[in-house]
């Protein structure tokens, strides 16, 4: 099989992939490659690249497989018209709602602590400064409560915290489970931010959600609130959110995705000091890739020997 993995993000998961099928014809190309390495392969993954639709319409691809969750950026709708299958990995078949709810943690931590001024304060030889703010007794907002956002919630109940959550669809047994102190539909977001410590967005990316932490948002909240995104980027308005940040609205900000990625080095929101921000890493565990490699080649063999892979997202549509 001829296997692309499209643009140069991730790459421990070409490497690690071609390690798992060492006789299949593996490689990664630039950005700018994709169209033209991509139209005589059997298999594309597509990792943050968008797939262009004139790939789409003129691949001998029959299989689109994400490494990992994500896949809004491929046309769903044309795959299915060329009889592609398209498929991913499940938060849940792997370690990347633990790891990716582990990382919104850090983030918390990150931006609450003040950690830029704690390195800061080694050359100016401070000591016991600065002060930050813990996570115990505050109040945590989790917006979207899927896989990620259930595996946050419990972390974030452990460590003290009194957690709020945003979901689509109520789930009394659910809520009491994860010990949830209210949860509410996105009509009732506005209210519950203007009591949350830290917003944590770990909702899907929709037309609903793109732009959902904007700056209506941003004035409904505490001075000394804090957001959190491990989502996608466009769930935040940055344009707002440096807004919010520079002028004090809020106090901070820890962020591991943007509205364009990779981010560009200009971008304001990577120089300001209250905000703490990692290059998409959220999900970047060995426990997690390791899950991902095996399920992704797993499916590969199932595709080569005529047999239909799991976690296909259209195999409906395809009448398989």
């Amino acid at each position: 099989m001829k296997i692309l993995f499209c643009g140069k993000t991730f790459p421990r998961a070409c490497e690690m992939l071609q390690v798992l099928l060492p006789n299949e014809d593996i490689r990664n190309c630039s950005d700018d490659q994709v169209i033209e390495l991509g139209v005589h392969v059997d298999v594309i993954i597509p990792l943050m690249h968008k797939l262009e639709g004139a790939l789409i319409g003129s691949t001998s691809a029959k299989l689109i497989h994400q490494w990992g969750v994500g896949l809004e950026g491929v046309d769903l709708a044309t795959a299915t018209a060329r009889g592609i299958l398209v498929c991913n990995v499940p938060g849940d078949a792997t370690a990347n709602a633990d790891s990716t709810a582990e990382h919104a943690i850090l983030l918390m931590l990150g931006v609450a602590r003040r950690i830029h001024e704690c390195f800061a304060s080694f050359g100016k030889g401070l000591w016991g400064a600065p002060v930050g703010e813990a996570l115990m007794g505050n109040t945590a907002l989790i917006v979207g409560l899927g896989r990620v956002g259930k595996a946050l919630a419990r972390k974030l109940v452990a460590l003290g915290m009194k957690v709020e959550a945003v979901r689509r669809t109520a789930d009394a047994r659910l809520e009491k489970e994860l010990g949830l102190v209210h949860a509410s539909d996105l009509s009732h977001l506005h209210v519950m931010a203007s009591r949350a410590d830290f917003i944590i967005s770990t909702v899907a990316l929709t037309e609903n959600t793109r732009g959902l932490f904007d700056q209506r948002l941003f004035e409904c909240m505490k001075q000394s609130g804090f957001v959190i995104n491990v989502s996608r980027g466009p769930v935040v308005n940055e344009h707002d959110l440096a807004e919010a940040l520079a002028g004090g609205k809020i106090a901070g900000a820890g962020l591991d995705v943007y509205s364009r990625e990779p981010v560009e080095p200009d971008n304001p929101l990577l120089s300001m000091q209250n905000v703490f921000a990692t290059p998409h890493v959220a999900g970047s565990t060995r426990q997690n890739y390791e899950g991902i490699a095996r399920i992704v080649a797993d499916n590969l063999l199932l595709f080569k020997n005529g047999k239909t892979p799991l976690h296909c997202v259209n195999k409906t549509a395809l009448g398989l």
